[in-house]
């Protein structure tokens, strides 16, 4: 009961700041759990899940919610915890095998985390929840806001992706984003061999599997504890990185020696990288514009033993003030993270198509500001953790149309599927596809 009780408790709370601070999903657990104090495991892994499932299917529980309330108050009127509770209250007892007794246990937690006064105006709303047929709710909706809502997704995500992908394959990808993320880790080679690092991954009780034609990726099949809980962790032998990210790393092909400029680098998975693939010699010259995710850029920097980089806190849409001749530009700018939907459930319900078409206009002009810093014969890599055309192809198309000095190139090692629009040297990555974030990869030449 108490594991119920305080896990609750802490995702209530996590909600809340997710809701009055627009914070995603890890800072929120994060914040919340060192405001409440929660150390213990089994708490920890409650409140995570019920954060992320909930939010996973927000627009559901909260259609499910709006029905049970009838127009009685406004639920963008309640106090914050007030409407966390009621969402997980829903996703609990109609997302769940839940009998009466789990019923019980999820009320007494919202009393004790909330108050008995605080609740007890909405305890007949509780009960209306538990009375609803999620069947029979959906049947009375016109057929396009039946498929956003028992997918999970915005009307106009699913609109997007059918329009990009076709209906069968955006269903797919919808019915993935509807499920756990897989993991993945990097070996960090520069700390020791890769086979030394295995063995203590294996000690620590992580079960890994190798990605195949991905040098130091493997995807994470079990683990006892949290990743960064454990002894290869801790002495920075491995990163926590999708294998998507490192892909793009490896694409870029930086060699010892090369002078490489890594934009919007935090919070560091990409850098680390980018110096394990030069073994620590070269110069790496990472920029990021907030001065606080630099702070967890010098952190895992730091971790990993990485002794060749030059951090820069610069907003890459303005001019940048460094003259350099890059060997290697990696630009991973801001996106609309629509290939994260599945890891991060709460990027879903903020962003809108008019902030993609605000993301792409942004992403064209980093684009243009960071290839002047190329060297003539030097490589310049586009990605994004973006399915959308619009922050993709038309991008990097719009680009070379203006840059004819630059050619696109064939990015390797193929993991993904071609690019579109005549990009086919560019690779896309889809969760439902290649079990990881989605993903698109431009790698592109400066001609002499």
């Amino acid at each position: 009961m108490r594991i119920v009780r305080d896990g609750v408790t802490l995702a209530i709370e996590a909600l809340s700041w997710m809701e009055h601070e627009g914070l995603s999903e890890r800072t929120a657990f994060a914040r919340a759990s060192k405001q409440l104090g929660t150390t213990k495991t089994d708490q920890l892994r409650t409140a995570q899940l019920l954060i992320i499932e909930t939010t996973r299917r927000r627009n559901l529980i909260d259609h499910l919610i709006l029905t049970a309330i009838d127009g009685q108050f406004d639920l963008a009127s309640l106090q914050h915890g007030i409407t966390s509770f009621l969402r997980l209250f829903c996703y609990w007892t109609k997302f769940r095998r839940a009998d009466d007794h789990d019923v019980a246990r999820i009320l007494h937690a919202g009393r004790y985390a909330l108050g008995w006064r605080v609740m007890q105006p909405i305890e007949p709303v509780l009960g209306r929840i538990l009375a609803t047929n999620k069947a029979d709710e959906m049947r009375r909706l016109p057929h396009d806001e039946t498929v956003a809502l028992s997918l999970f997704h915005p009307a106009w995500f699913v609109s997007a992706s059918t329009f990009l992908l076709g209906r069968r394959e955006a269903l797919k990808l919808m019915e993935r984003n509807a499920h756990r993320a897989s993991s993945y880790i990097r070996v960090n080679t520069l700390l020791g061999s890769e086979e030394a690092c295995l063995r203590e991954i294996e000690e620590a009780g992580v079960g890994v599997d190798p990605v195949q034609n991905l040098p130091h990726a493997f995807k994470v099949l079990s683990t006892r504890r949290p990743i960064v809980q454990t002894k290869p962790y801790r002495r920075g032998r491995i990163s926590i990185q999708d294998k998507a990210s490192i892909l793009a790393g490896t694409a870029a092909g930086p060699r010892a020696g090369d002078t490489v400029l890594d934009v919007c680098a935090a919070p560091g998975a990409k850098t680390t990288h980018l110096a394990q693939l030069m073994e620590n010699r070269g110069t790496i010259y990472s920029i990021e514009k907030s001065s606080a995710r630099m702070s967890f850029w010098r952190k895992e920097v730091s971790r990993l033993g990485v002794e060749i980089t030059h951090p820069l806190v610069v907003d890459a849409s303005k001019s940048l003030p460094i003259h350099i001749e890059a060997d290697v530009v990696l630009l991973d700018p801001p996106c609309s993270n629509t290939g994260t939907f599945w890891k991060s459930p709460a990027e879903k319900w903020i962003v809108t198509p008019e902030r993609v078409r605000t993301l792409a206009r942004a992403q064209r002009i980093m684009l243009e500001n960071v290839s002047r810093l190329v060297r003539e014969g030097g490589t310049l890599v586009y990605s994004t953790c973006s399915i959308l055309a619009e922050e993709n192809e038309c991008v990097v198309n719009s680009f070379l149309g203006a840059n004819p000095d630059f050619k696109a190139v064939e990015s390797r090692p193929r993991i993904g599927l071609p690019g579109l629009y005549g990009l086919g040297m560019s690779q896309r990555l889809y969760p439902h596809t290649h079990d990881c974030n989605g993903h698109f990869l431009s790698k592109m030449k400066r001609t002499d």
